[in-house]
């Protein structure tokens, strides 16, 4: 940090925003579904390719921010595609990812280093510009990565968390997770109710309930038959506790799924949609977490005239049937060119497959020429 001390000289601020880390409790973080989810999006947006172009949408080649997010990001240490996986969690799990931006002397980006969250402050200067702060450390505004999940109301610098939004049906789905697996070691029997045609000492019913939890309240004990005398009877409170616990498990697991945009079907849950619904639910999903972290890649690492963008064709294009199917009614109209097809599926390029050859009442133009050249009989 010494380095970027000498850089950036501390400003008197006017407005601060120390707005504290979106500290999301462990019981919720820990869900099986949410863990599922935040994995999913965040290893989906790592792996996809990181496509540089111009306004006209062609190509850049060579460009450090590609190399940047799929080769190394902060040397030999982490790899890009780490990185991205690392503040895509980091921005679902508490609101804002943050990496330090390090330029060359031609001010083109060589490296990305992630920063913790809760260690940045956002001031606004008299003067009406902002800049960061990291462990009293000053960063011009456009020297820090900064990636939100969903935005904070009254502060459009900011982000929150999906699950700080959400966080009350969570909570009662993280309680109900504790009650599933107290019950889970007695068969998820839940509670037991003993009457007693006569009265019991405190001392009595004390000895009972701990006999009871000894020899029934462990997964190895949850067959062993109950035995009372004395007139005594046994009822158990909840008849379909298991039924209903499950039921309640299926209901929050896809509330979860909705929360972050995924398919329920992608988390193991029924789902009456095909494959290809799916994918494009998830596509929309992906795109809609995205759309934002590539506007401030473009904004802060690509040059002048360029954009960055996630292609998310190699993971929602679907079974290899049903890709096939697609993409051979886009060559029929020249939508794309074989080797755009080859590219998707992740196949070489094949000299002479540049170009669209649209397919017109099965005669293709390259037919029609021909026989334009044939002589009449």
């Amino acid at each position: 940090m010494a380095f970027w001390s000498r850089i950036f000289k501390r400003a008197t601020p006017n407005i601060s925003w120390e707005t504290p880390l979106n500290y999301v409790a462990s019981s919720i973080v820990g869900l099986p579904a949410v863990q599922r989810c935040i994995n999913q999006i965040a290893s989906d947006l790592a792996r996809v390719p990181v496509h540089v172009h111009d306004r006209e949408g062609n190509p850049v080649e060579g460009s450090t921010v590609e190399e940047l997010l799929t080769g190394n990001a902060w040397g030999d240490a982490l790899t890009g595609t780490d990185l991205r996986r690392w503040m895509v969690a980091e921005a679902l799990t508490t609101g804002n990812a943050f990496a330090i931006i390090e330029i060359d002397a031609q001010g083109n980006p060589i490296s990305l280093q992630p920063i913790s969250t809760g260690d940045v402050q956002l001031h606004e200067e008299t003067t009406g510009q902002l800049r960061w702060e990291y462990k009293g450390v000053p960063f011009d505004y456009g020297m820090v990565l900064h990636w939100k999940a969903l935005p904070t109301a009254g502060n459009p610098y900011w982000g929150t968390s999906p699950l700080s939004a959400a966080s009350t049906s969570l909570a009662a789905l993280a309680y109900l997770e504790t009650v599933f697996y107290a019950s889970a070691p007695t068969g998820l029997v839940g509670k037991v109710a003993f009457s007693h045609p006569g009265a019991l000492q405190p001392a009595v019913r004390d000895a009972m309930r701990t006999a009871y939890m000894t020899q029934h309240g462990a997964a190895a004990n949850s067959a062993t038959p109950i035995f009372v005398g004395e007139g005594m009877k046994v009822e158990q409170l909840a008849q379909s506790m298991a039924k209903d616990v499950a039921a309640a498990r299926a209901a929050g697991v896809k509330e979860v799924a909705a929360l972050f945009g995924v398919p329920a079907a992608m988390l193991d849950m029924s789902d009456a949609r095909t494959q290809p619904e799916i994918a494009q639910l998830y596509s929309n999903a992906l795109s809609a977490w995205s759309a934002n972290w590539a506007a401030e890649l473009t904004s802060k690492l690509a040059a002048p005239g360029t954009a960055v963008s996630f292609d998310f064709s190699p993971i929602t294009q679907g079974d290899f049937r049903t890709a096939g199917r697609a993409y051979a009614q886009l060559l029929q109209v020249g939508a794309l060119a074989p080797n755009d097809v080859r590219k998707r599926m992740g196949f070489a390029p094949w000299p002479g497959l540049d170009e669209p050859k649209p397919v017109i009442s099965g005669v293709t133009p390259q037919s029609d020429a021909q026989q334009e050249e044939q002589p009449d009989a």
